[in-house]
Parts: C-alpha cells; structure tokens; sequence
C-alpha cells in the first residue's frame, strides 16, 4: 500500500442495502460510522439495491462517499435463494444477500483499494478470497437478539418460528466468519463475550464502538408545558420493536390510564398499516410515524420508554430520549450495553405493574423528571458523540492500514 499526497487511502465499503434515506438504527451507525472515516480516507459505497428507485436514487450530496456502486437484488431472487437454502446449514441471512454479480463486482474493486470494509455479518463471505485488509462491522450479535424472539413470550408474529431456526445456524457462522478478518467491530461488550468469549483469543481483533447520537433536533418545552405523553420510537416493523409496542399498548397504556386519564403514547417512527389501523382504534394512542424532526413528536411528552423485550445490541432510541433531555424508562434489555446506572440516568422497568409505576412516577412528579432529564442528557454528551465513539475505530484502523498488530481487546475508555 502507498499512500497518497494528502495522505488518504481508499477503503471499501460493502452495504447489503442502500443507506439512503438515514432511518433505522443499522443505516444510522453505518453512515455514521463511514462519516467518521470520510474524514481520513476515500470511502467507495459498493451496494445492494432491492427495487429500482434505489437504483436510480441519487446519493445525497454528504461528502460521506467518493464512489458509489450498485448491484441489483430484487427483493424476490433473495426469497427464492433462502426457499433453497432450508434444506442446508447455510444462515437464512447470508443465503438472502447472496448475489453473484456483487462478488463479481468485488473482485473487480478490491485490489483498487487498501481496505475492505463489510458491512454486517451478511455481507461477510464476500471477504473470503479477498487480499488486502479486512474488517467487519458486525454491530450485534444477531443470534443472540434471534434466540430472544424465539423463545420469548412475545406478540404473534410468523417471524418468530424463522428466527429459531436461523438462530443456531447464524451463532456458528458469526464465530467462524472471525477467522477471515483483521478487525471485528461490535456495538456492546455483551454481543462481543456473547460470540467470543472473554478469554477467546479471537478477541485480540475485536473493537466496541457504541452507538452514538446525533445533535439533538430540536429544545424540548418545558415540562410543566408538556401534556402527559409518552414516547416510543422505533422501526416498528421489526420483530423487537413491534413487540416492545404491542407490550406496551396491550400490558401498561391501560394501567398508566387508570391512574392518568389524559396519559397517551404517542409512537413515532414507521409502523405497518395494518397495525397503524389498529392502533388508531385505541384511546389513548398517537400514531405519528415518521417525523421531519423528532423533537416535534417528543415536544408532547414527558418521558421516552424503551420496552423491548427481545433486544441485542445498544438502543438508539434511549440515546435519542437522553439527547432531547427526556426522562427515560427503559426494560433490562434495553439497558445492555449503555453506561447508564438505574436511579442516576434512567429508570429500568421489569413488569407491566412496574412499569406502569415508574412511567406514573415521571409522569406527575417534576423534581425526578428534571434530574433523570438532565442527568441522561450529560451521559450522552460526555460518552456518546459520534466523535467520541469513533475515534478508537479511526486509531485501529490506522494501526491496520499501517500493518500494525492490533492491541488486545480494544474497546473506549468509560
């Protein structure tokens, strides 16, 4: 490798769907992440694209990328292929992204570059034969948060049988795929010891990058000028986040009304049509979707919750409460991986009656509101900017263009 005049080097970027719009928590971290290292180095987007509007979508003008690729993946071929590959042991996951064109296309682009970036666990086996330096951004664990659905007490859902089976066959492949990459990079010291182990040496070239926050979007009213509304933000076509709203809706909503007639929850972010027809029909529920801005949404609450059951990785959606300043009330799942202590940033709920209490509790009394409020809001300030998070990325992965060893179990300072 050589490095140019200015001294930058040119890393590619493998993404199993167009990044484009920025929504949802995996297009988020990834952009930024690529954001973070656009600042240093030449960064090609190779992608998929499932229709043809992302094909002929143009890429915002962001500076993130140098070069844009794309390869065509109809939704349908990635159904037949995982149709296919039942019968075998290959992970649902992998046999969904598999496309041989965008092999094709990574032969062609690797040697022009200095790093192969992948993006998820599902674009891994692309890496495979490819000789320049290797990391993988695998963010969570996905077996683990699958192995959750699966056997959880959750709302219906097709999704969940699918999960059971794909669980088993993902742990293996997530732990083996290590061998083929000079850097791994997770979102949590749990997903990293839940697929490596503490002790495995595999763990000499993984990174933990928490999520970071973006500048909040907007001041909050005050409190006393908030009606007693209640956030919960998310994807809410994901088997977690769903579940995490249909929880909420059916187990706690109706408790916290009792005591607060006025309470509602007001849910903010993409929800499928045919439970938004649902929930319409509900009293005391908002649907909102999704939000040119999201103080706009939360300026009618008083507290954000984060009730996922089935969880893995770091929730964006509590940085998103704590950045805005807004007491926060998250499950034990939704806790993994954030520095935040119970009683000091946020409140940590188990059961639907404790939920409903500690929701009540921020709902009515403000001397608690304010201090979880502006305690949360400190915490992400301090450990959670974008800039903070990234900078031992940025250090391991000049260390690795460099050809330096890695040092063993790299992870921020807390």
């Amino acid at each position: 490798m050589t490095l140019g005049k200015t001294g930058r080097r040119k890393i590619l970027l493998l993404a199993p769907r167009w990044p484009y719009p920025v929504l949802g928590g995996d297009k988020l971290r990834i952009w930024q992440l690529a954001r973070a290292v656009g600042q240093h180095h030449d960064v090609t987007l190779l992608s998929l694209c499932s229709d043809e509007a992302e094909m002929t979508a143009v890429a915002p003008d962001d500076g993130v990328f140098s070069e844009v690729h794309r390869v065509f993946h109809p939704r349908w071929r990635s159904w037949l292929q995982v149709v296919a590959a039942l019968p075998r042991r290959t992970p649902l996951q992998i046999a969904y992204f598999a496309n041989r064109q965008f092999r094709d296309e990574v032969t062609r682009l690797a040697p022009q570059h200095d790093l192969l970036w992948c993006h998820l666990v599902r674009t891994a086996s692309y890496a495979k034969d490819v000789h320049i330096p290797r990391w993988l951004e695998m963010t969570d664990a996905i077996s683990m948060g699958m192995e959750r659905a699966a056997g959880a007490n959750a709302v219906r859902d097709a999704r969940r049988a699918i999960y059971g089976l794909e669980a088993d066959r993902l742990r293996a492949y997530e732990v083996d795929t290590q061998h083929h990459f000079e850097l791994i990079s997770l979102v949590s010291e749990v997903d990293r010891n839940v697929l490596f182990g503490p002790e495995q040496t595999g763990r000499a070239r993984t990174l933990v990058i928490p999520n970071g926050f973006g500048p909040a979007s907007g001041a909050l009213p005050p409190l006393t000028q908030r009606p007693p509304g209640i956030a919960l933000i998310g994807q809410m076509s994901s088997l977690p986040n769903r579940d995490a709203l249909w929880f909420f809706v059916e187990q706690v909503l109706p408790l916290v009304r009792r005591r607060i007639v006025d309470a509602k929850l007001h849910v903010i972010g993409p929800v499928p049509q045919s439970d938004t027809e649902r929930l319409k029909a509900i009293g005391g529920v908002v649907v909102h979707g999704v939000l040119p801005d999201l103080a706009s949404g939360l300026a009618c609450c008083r507290v954000g919750v984060c009730p996922v059951r089935m969880a893995a990785g770091v929730q964006n959606k509590n940085l998103d409460y704590m950045a805005h300043e807004l007491a926060t009330v998250t499950s034990p799942a939704g806790l993994e991986g954030l520095a935040a202590v119970e009683g000091d940033h946020l409140l940590v709920a188990r059961d639907p009656g404790d939920w409903s209490e500690k929701v009540c509790a921020l709902l009515t009394d403000e001397s608690l509101n304010n201090r979880l409020a502006r305690a949360g809001r400190m915490l992400v300030e301090d450990q959670y900017r974008w800039d903070v998070v990234s900078a031992p990325a940025l250090a391991a992965l000049d260390q690795l263009l460099a050809g330096a060893a890695l040092p063993r179990g790299i992870s921020p300072g807390r």
